[in-house]
C-alpha cells in the first residue's frame, strides 16, 4: 500500500506515456494492431484504478494528506513547485475517473473496434485522462491549471472527432470557447494569487499554494483585498468552476439525436469533465464560505460574464464562417490553379522524356534560350544601374 501511495504519479504517467506510444504508432501506419494497443491501453487503467484504490484506502485509514513536490521553477521572490498531493477528496476522485476510464474503453472497444480509426480515438481518451487525473493530484494551483488546458485540448479533439460532421464541428467551437473562457479567468486567478503572494510577501511557499492548505490562502487573500475586489474574485472562481460543468455537457447542445455508437463513447468520456468542475468546487469552497453575504453581487457578475460569452458567440461562430468561405472559394481555388499548373508542367515533362536524340536537342535548345536570356537580363540592368 506504501508502494501504491509513494508511487502515485504513475497514474499520471502511464496515461501520458499509452499517449506516446499510440502517436508513435500512428507516425508508423500503425504497425500495431488495435487489439493489443486496446489491451495495454486496459492494463494501464487498470493499474491507475489499482494505485488510486489503495491510495483512497490509505488516506481513509490514516486521515493524513500525503503531498511530493520538486523544484520546477524558482527565482528570488517565489518557488513554483510540481507534485501530487492525496487525500480524501483526490483519492475519491481519482477512483471514481479509473472506474469509468475502464468502462469508457470497454465499451468503445465493443463498439468501435471495426472503425479504422479506433487507434485515434484511444489516444484522445489516453490523453483526456491524463488530464483528468492531473487535476485531480495536483498539489497546487498552477499546476492544476496547466492540466486544465491539457483536458480542454482532450475534449476538442474528441467532440470534434469526425471532422466530417458538421454539427460536431460546431460543437467542437462551441467547447473551444468555453474552454477558453474558462482556462484563461482560472489563470487570472492563479496569477492573482501569486500576484499577492510576491507583493505582500505571503503564500510563498509551496505548501501555503497546495490544495490541502487553501483554507490559509482564502484567508490571506481575503485579508489582503478589498471587499468588492474580493467578491470579484471569488465570482470568477465560481464561474470556473460552471465553466467546467457546462463544457461537459455541450456535446448535447448541437448534437440533438445521439444514435450512433461513437457519439455515445464521445458524450461519456467528454462528460467526465463533470469531475473537475465538482473537484474544483470542493477545492476553492474556503474562498465561497469567505464571501459571507455578498452571494448577490457574486450572481449578478456571473450574469454579467455568462452575457458576455453570449456576445462572443454571435461574433465567432460567423466570423469562423467567413474563414470558411475564405478558405473555400479563395484557398481552394488558389491550389486548384497551382495544381493545374503542376499538371501542366507534369505533362510537358511526360512528352519530353529523355533518352533520344530529338528530346536531348530540344533540351539543348531551351538550355541555349534560357543562358542568353539570362545574359540579356543582367546587361539591361547592369546599363540601367550605370545610367
Amino acid at each position: 500500500m506504501e508502494f501504491c501511495v509513494e508511487n502515485i504519479n504513475l497514474v499520471v504517467i502511464l496515461p501520458f506515456l499509452m499517449s506516446l506510444v499510440l502517436a508513435a504508432n500512428a507516425v508508423t501506419m500503425s504497425r500495431i494492431d488495435k487489439k493489443p494497443m486496446f489491451i495495454l491501453s486496459l492494463i494501464c487503467a487498470f493499474i491507475c484504478f489499482v494505485f488510486s484504490g489503495f491510495a483512497l484506502f490509505y488516506a481513509l485509514r490514516t486521515n493524513i494528506n500525503v503531498e511530493s513536490s520538486f523544484l520546477w521553477l524558482a527565482n528570488d521572490n517565489i518557488n513554483f513547485y510540481l507534485g501530487t498531493l492525496i487525500d480524501r477528496t483526490s483519492g475519491i476522485f481519482l477512483c471514481v475517473a479509473a472506474i469509468l476510464n475502464i468502462l469508457v474503453q470497454i465499451f468503445g472497444w465493443q463498439k468501435l473496434r471495426a472503425g479504422y480509426s479506433y487507434n485515434r480515438l484511444l489516444f484522445y481518451q489516453n490523453l483526456f485522462i491524463f488530464g483528468l487525473f492531473g487535476i485531480f493530484l495536483a498539489s497546487n494551483i498552477l499546476q492544476s491549471y496547466m492540466f486544465c488546458e491539457v483536458l480542454g485540448v482532450a475534449s476538442y479533439l474528441l467532440i470534434n472527432f469526425d471532422f466530417s460532421n458538421k454539427e460536431e464541428s460546431k460543437a467542437a467551437i462551441k467547447s473551444f470557447i468555453f474552454n477558453r473562457i474558462g482556462d484563461l479567468t482560472l489563470l487570472f486567478c492563479v496569477l492573482t494569487i501569486l500576484y499577492f503572494s510576491v507583493t505582500y510577501n505571503q503564500l510563498w511557499d509551496s505548501t501555503n499554494l497546495a490544495f490541502s492548505n487553501m483554507i490559509q490562502v482564502a484567508e490571506s487573500i481575503n485579508s489582503l483585498m478589498s471587499e468588492p475586489l474580493f467578491v470579484g474574485f471569488c465570482s470568477i472562481l465560481i464561474f470556473v468552476v460552471l465553466m467546467k460543468f457546462m463544457q461537459a455537457f455541450i456535446y448535447l447542445t448541437f448534437v440533438s439525436k445521439i444514435t450512433s455508437s461513437e457519439s455515445r463513447v464521445i458524450l461519456f468520456q467528454n462528460a467526465l469533465i463533470f469531475l473537475s468542475g465538482l473537484f474544483l468546487l470542493l477545492r476553492f469552497t474556503p474562498f465561497f464560505v469567505n464571501l459571507g453575504g455578498n452571494w448577490i453581487w457574486t450572481i449578478l457578475i456571473i450574469i454579467f460574464l455568462f452575457m458576455f460569452i453570449g456576445f462572443l458567440n454571435k461574433i465567432f461562430i460567423p466570423v469562423c464562417r467567413a474563414f470558411g468561405w475564405f478558405e473555400k472559394y479563395i484557398v481552394d481555388t488558389f491550389l486548384n490553379f497551382v495544381e493545374l499548373v503542376i499538371r501542366f508542367f507534369s505533362f510537358l515533362c511526360c512528352r519530353f522524356q529523355g533518352g533520344g536524340v530529338q528530346s536531348y536537342i530540344i533540351y539543348s535548345f531551351i538550355g541555349v534560350l534560357l543562358i542568353l536570356g539570362f545574359i540579356l537580363l543582367f546587361y539591361i540592368t547592369v546599363s540601367n544601374i550605370g545610367v
